[in-house]
């Protein structure tokens, strides 16, 4: 129970941190109309983005969804495993018994060998199925969450808004007209010039 209660936690964590890392990739060039109408200053907010975690009812719902998907896969791959582990199992016990042959050893060997690679084809086909509806679901949550900020953010006349907390820190929302990165790397090579090194001389 303790086993998946940490696995629960871990996977929620990660899909989390996965969206908002998405979304400061990601975020949408737009500006309210505030500071386009060249107001004082920028208008800047944050969210708590592990308090939206917690209640976000959406992500909720679609981790109960996400969590149930993989229970059932897990159970269907144990399902469809079974009878190739009772075989295996079976070839085993023959070969140990000390009554099969040198090719029938042979011959146990290498379908041990078939069944093996047919579990690991199984299993490697199972997580990406999980692998692609983590990916689904990480792109409803962030398409969702940009939507509902985009929108706040032109009814409030807010500018930009960051993500504040222990998931990590970032713009969930801004846009080009924000970003000063070019106008400060420019000042501080005004200020400070790149200088050549003297040669040392004997």
């Amino acid at each position: 129970m303790n086993e998946q209660l940490t696995k629960w936690g871990m996977l929620s964590l990660a899909i989390w941190v996965a969206v908002l890392t998405w979304m400061v990739a990601t975020q949408p060039v737009a500006t309210s109309s505030k500071h386009q109408a060249g107001n004082a200053g920028p208008v800047v907010a944050y969210v708590h983005g592990d308090s939206l975690q917690q209640g976000m009812h959406l992500l909720q719902n679609l981790q109960a969804n996400l969590m149930a998907q993989i229970e059932t896969r897990e159970a269907q791959l144990q399902q469809e495993a079974k009878p190739l582990q009772e075989e295996a199992q079976e070839l085993l016990a023959y070969a140990n018994g000390g009554q099969a042959t040198d090719d029938e050893l042979n011959i146990a060997q290498g379908r041990i060998m078939e069944i093996e690679a047919q579990l690991g084809q199984m299993q490697r086909a199972a997580e990406s199925q999980i692998v692609q509806a983590e990916q689904n679901m990480q792109a409803v949550i962030a398409e969702a969450l940009r939507r509902e900020l985009e929108a706040f953010a032109k009814e409030e006349g807010i500018d930009m808004i960051l993500n504040w907390g222990l998931s990590g820190e970032g713009v969930l929302y801004g846009g080009e007209p924000m970003d000063i990165t070019h106008e400060v790397l420019d000042r501080l090579n005004a200020n400070h010039p790149m200088t050549e090194l003297e040669t040392p001389t004997d």
